[in-house]
């Protein structure tokens, strides 16, 4: 794509500057022709944030995984994912439960996610969960999208103290939701 380097507007002849009506038409036009040509600039370099054309829901398959040097497998009880996802902005529920996790021990877990999460400097998406036999110190858990993966890293919250990344359990359960804002449009 390339963008403009040069907009060129066209003149204001004698003839409009003494019809103020055709003035007024001409300023309309132009304000429609500029609005125009300044969405379609913001989408080529944005993405497209969303319209009803760009709504998509589909049902997914999280896992849990180790981001350890081995991400690991498990054995699930349950596995079940949904994704409603509207231009760039994407919701996420899931539900699932495993056993027998042979990712790396003693390494954060994660919960996988269906979009590519946008580029921050900083760790701005974080959503709910309901935790079960998951061992943490803290006083819950939060899912943090982060940003450029597809992972939602598990981290406990606390009053007392800072908190940081949970550790991978061999056994737990996890159900919870996250909004986030995507990247492009490819899914896993």
């Amino acid at each position: 794509m390339t963008l403009p380097s040069d907009i060129l507007l066209p003149a204001v002849n004698k003839e409009l500057s003494e019809d103020p009506e055709k003035l007024f038409q001409y300023l309309r036009d132009l304000t429609y022709d500029l609005e125009k040509m300044y969405g379609e600039l913001a989408t080529a370099v944005n993405g497209r944030i969303g319209s009803n054309d760009d709504i998509s829901s589909a049902q997914y398959t999280p896992t849990i995984i180790s981001t350890g040097a081995s991400a690991g497998l498990g054995t699930y009880d349950h596995q079940i994912g949904w994704v409603l996802r509207r231009g760039l902005m994407v919701d996420v529920w899931f539900d699932l439960q495993w056993t027998a996790h042979t990712g790396t021990a003693g390494s954060p877990m994660a919960i996988t996610l269906p979009y590519l999460v946008a580029q921050s400097s900083q760790k701005p998406f974080f959503g709910t969960l309901y935790a079960s036999n998951i061992t943490y110190a803290g006083d819950y858990l939060v899912c943090n999208a982060e940003p450029g993966t597809r992972n939602c890293n598990i981290w406990e919250v606390t009053t007392a103290a800072a908190g940081g990344e949970v550790n991978l359990d061999t056994a737990g359960q996890l159900a919870g939701h996250i909004r986030y804002i995507g990247q492009g449009i490819e899914r896993t």
